[in-house]
């Protein structure tokens, strides 16, 4: 057997103080870095409280711009209905009073009366109104000089580019009243929200309307039964060509309509049975069609391609065109 003194015996008083004066520094340092880290922490936290203070801020603004924006989109949408009645009632007063002085000059009413029945004219227009020689239901108004123009220089741009269609002259334009493009627009609308990219729409050519339907569009909008059977499926055909619509529209009409593309798919395979987009695809972008079409039109073939809708709400009349070869 041995003697083991106590530990604390081992050691002597200078290395007892050392250790000692360690444990207190060493627990000096855990103080400090604890009340560093709390400092931390508490900065961290009024951090993230200042994030959401401001988040919050942000989605008040957002939803109060939201809110102005739909009343500014809404004023001007009466705004455009109450300019589009006004514009019809000033046709229709104008023509009164042309016809009115054309009797005149021709003597069959003294400068009397005709002042008398100009006068007494009423701004509200009839239910009839001219539009381009004919009389219609007041659906379709011609436009003013301005944007006849604006739209004929677009049209003939692209016309020009094919020269056996340089001879083509557009005689008049027609686009809906501003009653009916508001209902329309609103339904069109409603569909395009409802795409997977509601921002993507196009200003396109009709491909159709050789059963003489250009007009009841014009004026009531598409319907499921303008859907088509074609090279690649069952719907709606538009092109950014117009000389490419014209090989399937009316004789001498050719429709200009917004067109909801949202996601397009490109499809090259031909199939007459299609009657829906692609999973995850709002439309599809179609390859080549063959035209044979007699006329002056006929055995036309061009590489543009078309776009192919299946819903008539994603697509909305603008222009109505006349044109002469």
């Amino acid at each position: 057997m041995s003697y083991l003194p106590p530990y604390s015996e081992c050691l002597s008083s200078g290395t007892v103080s050392l250790l000692r004066e360690m444990s207190s520094s060493l627990g000096d340092d855990i103080k400090r870095w604890r009340s560093t880290s709390v400092e931390a922490y508490q900065t961290q936290l009024s951090c993230l409280e200042r994030m959401r203070h401001e988040i919050m801020l942000l989605r008040t603004t957002v939803s109060s711009q939201e809110t102005t924006m739909n009343s500014l989109t809404n004023e001007i949408d009466r705004l455009r209905l109450s300019k589009g009645v006004c514009e019809r009632e000033f046709r229709e007063y104008r023509a009164q009073v042309r016809a009115m002085l054309s009797r005149l000059k021709n003597g069959k009413e003294d400068l009397e009366s005709a002042e008398s029945e100009i006068m007494s004219l009423s701004l509200v227009g009839n239910k009839d109104s001219l539009v381009n020689g004919h009389v219609s239901e007041n659906v379709a108004v011609t436009i003013g000089e301005e944007e006849f123009s604006d739209l004929e220089d677009e049209i003939r741009s692209a016309i020009c580019a094919v020269p056996s269609y340089k001879s083509i002259r557009i005689t008049s334009i027609e686009k809906q009243n501003a009653e009916n493009s508001a209902l329309l627009r609103n339904v069109y609308k409603a569909r395009c929200n409802a795409l997977r990219d509601p921002n993507m729409t196009m200003k396109l050519y009709y491909c159709g309307g050789k059963g003489g339907t250009l007009h009841r569009v014009l004026k009531e909008g598409f319907q499921p039964k303008d859907m088509v059977v074609g090279d690649f499926g069952v719907g709606m055909y538009f092109t950014q060509n117009p000389v490419r619509a014209m090989q399937y529209s009316e004789p001498g009409l050719l429709l200009q309509c917004e067109v909801g593309i949202g996601n397009a798919e490109s499809v090259l395979k031909m199939d007459q049975t299609r009657n829906r987009p692609p999973v995850g695809f709002d439309s599809i972008l179609t390859g080549e069609r063959d035209v044979d079409h007699i006329g002056i039109y006929s055995h036309q073939r061009h590489n543009e391609l078309q776009y192919l809708v299946f819903d008539s709400k994603q697509a909305v009349p603008l222009y109505l065109i006349y044109f002469t070869v």
